[in-house]
């Protein structure tokens, strides 16, 4: 039995909007060539998995400005899973003391290419960023609750208790490095 969805709350910054864009471009990138290959073990994961992490990333994307700053969204288990997977294959990539796991020389050779070309970044930067969108991504405090709540039942209303949950969600992103 699959676990249920479960919902997330999303910044809407330019900021947050160019870390989304970032990740979910080099996870696209890299499921493409995974699928054109037909070899689930060359970029550690099968295509399918990044596949599916790069379309939840894109899903993330929200620059809307609503006075609140936020977006709700129902977040698939299965997606997030697929995200930490690709999470833990760019990770060995930079971790020389892993060892060279199956696939990781031909995802470093490809992620090496990709990002210098088209994003004139290094992988680091792009893990950095995946761990600014899974901070967000698997955020559980009651003040998310509650504002999560008030956005979907009452998405009208932004009342003092809602303000204040904002306010401490805010502070909780910002503690993760997520500029909103």
């Amino acid at each position: 039995m699959s676990s249920p969805d479960h919902p997330v709350l999303l910044p809407s910054s330019f900021a947050w909007a160019a870390d989304v864009r970032l990740v979910g471009g080099v996870l696209g990138t890299v499921g493409s060539a995974a699928a054109c290959i037909l070899d689930d073990t060359r970029y550690v994961e099968p295509a399918l998995t990044w596949q599916i992490a790069a379309e939840l990333v894109g899903d993330c994307d929200t620059t809307d400005h609503r006075c609140e700053r936020v977006r709700a969204m129902s977040l698939p288990a299965h997606t997030l899973d697929a995200l930490w997977a690709c999470r833990t294959a760019l990770v060995q990539v930079t971790d020389s003391d892993a060892g060279i796991a199956v696939g990781s020389a031909d995802l470093a050779d490809l992620l090496s290419y990709c990002l210098e070309c088209f994003h004139s970044t290094d992988l680091r930067s792009v893990i950095e960023a995946l761990d600014r969108v899974l901070a967000v991504l698997t955020l559980d405090l009651p003040a998310a609750r509650t504002l999560m709540t008030t956005l979907v039942l009452s998405p009208g209303t932004f009342g003092p208790e809602a303000k204040n949950a904002f306010d401490r969600v805010l502070v909780a992103w910002r503690k993760a490095g997520v500029a909103c």
